[in-house]
């Protein structure tokens, strides 16, 4: 098995490299030495900063001047975007976990707009396991600790090391992360090989195809990683196990 994969590898390393299409991980952007451990700062570092900065001011923007009364477009936008996330979280979660609604509504458009952003040229950040890997690993986070804070230490360390749960609570995050990453990355992959294959000879299939694989799929899988995680947490509840 290990002898046919090394003999794909090898044979799509010489068509990539016969073709001139090659595909790689992050550009590094930067890279710096700190106590001995060198530090490396990639674009998908980078785009994520420019994401966070376009957020926080789209953010500002729409919490400006608020009124009782809605009396413009803006504080209408503004309002309607927080009410569709409260009410998704209350429908999966409950009204218990409301408090959750600023984190649901911002892994959301993190993941959404970091997606997005090929379209301004750059190489999406969710093409990047680390990342998608530490979303998973917050939302791991926040599974346990609603399970210490609904069923106390001693119950919450049973449930933990059962042998039903305790595979899934560690292939859970990473399940959610590769599915993630995967469906980014073969989208990104596909376009590219579009795009190389079509060349200038043709527009308007590269275009209908990144629509879809980079518009479509980055919104979808943003809200397919949010609802992931919204079941998770409400899972480890233990106040709804009856025993």
């Amino acid at each position: 098995m290990n002898t046919l994969l090394a003999n794909a590898a090898d044979q799509l390393e010489e068509v990539a490299e016969a073709s001139g299409l090659t595909i790689s991980g992050p550009m590094v952007i930067a890279e710096f030495e700190l106590f001995g451990i060198v530090f490396k700062i990639t674009e998908s570092i980078t785009v994520q900063w420019v994401v966070m900065l376009f957020l926080a001011t789209l953010f500002i923007i729409l919490g400006r001047n608020l009124k009782l009364k809605p009396e413009g477009k803006r504080q209408v936008a503004a309002e309607m975007l927080v009410t569709t996330f409260v009410n998704l979280v209350k429908g999966s979660m409950g009204a218990k976990y409301h408090r959750l609604t600023p984190y649901i509504a911002t892994l959301f458009m993190f993941s959404a707009f970091n997606s997005l952003s090929c379209f301004l040229g750059f190489r999406s950040p969710t093409a990047d396991v680390s990342v998608i890997l530490s979303w998973g690993i917050v939302t791991f986070v926040l599974v346990q600790i609603n399970r210490y804070k609904t069923g106390g230490f001693g119950r919450g360390f049973i449930n933990f090391i059962n042998p039903l749960n305790f595979v899934s609570e560690f292939s859970n995050p990473m399940s959610q992360s590769f599915r993630h990453f995967g469906n980014i990355m073969a989208g990104f992959i596909i376009s590219s090989i579009i795009y190389w294959a079509l060349g200038s000879f043709a527009i308007a299939i590269p275009a209908v195809a990144s629509l879809y694989f980079d518009l479509f799929s980055s919104v979808m899988h943003a809200f397919i990683f949010i609802t992931l995680t919204m079941v998770y947490i409400t899972n480890a509840d233990l106040t709804k196990d009856p025993k």
